[in-house]
């Protein structure tokens, strides 16, 4: 189901990757290269962190069957992700609603060292469909 979950053009392009897929938790992680992603003061754009908390939260819905739309996102950032550092967001379902979802997000580096929390409130528009149910594959942009 991982690779399935991979199809989302965005996280390609940040190269977010799905480590884990399953009803209980969902984890994507981001190699966190050099300062391409990197602010002034050498350390990672939080909007990185925020589109990745909004990526891993979405890839739990659908790991529970649900296709989603963002009602809500809040990220409290308690240190900075380093340049060259692996990066690692792992969720956690709250409610699992028939009209709404709530999931968390905690954010870890390699070092286990504890950098954000996010927390999403999410729209269910329906049943998650893999990409490749839609006629569409991983390969394709």
């Amino acid at each position: 189901m991982e690779r399935e979950l991979q199809c989302n053009p965005y996280d390609r392009f940040m190269q977010f990757h799905v480590l884990k897929a399953d009803e209980d938790d969902t984890e994507l992680v981001f190699h966190n290269v050099g300062t391409k992603w990197g602010n002034p003061n050498g350390t990672l754009y939080g909007g990185v962190l925020y589109s990745m908390a909004d990526s891993a939260m979405e890839t739990a819905c659908a790991v529970v069957g649900k296709a989603v739309l963002t009602l809500d996102l809040a990220m409290n950032y308690l240190r900075p992700a380093l340049a060259d550092t692996v990066i690692c967001a792992k969720t956690h379902i709250l409610h699992n609603g028939r009209t709404t979802m709530v999931v968390i997000c905690d954010f870890y580096d390699d070092s286990d060292r504890y950098l954000a929390h996010g927390k999403g409130t999410y729209f269910v528009t329906g049943a998650y469909q893999l990409q490749a149910d839609k006629g569409e594959t991983a390969d394709e942009g």
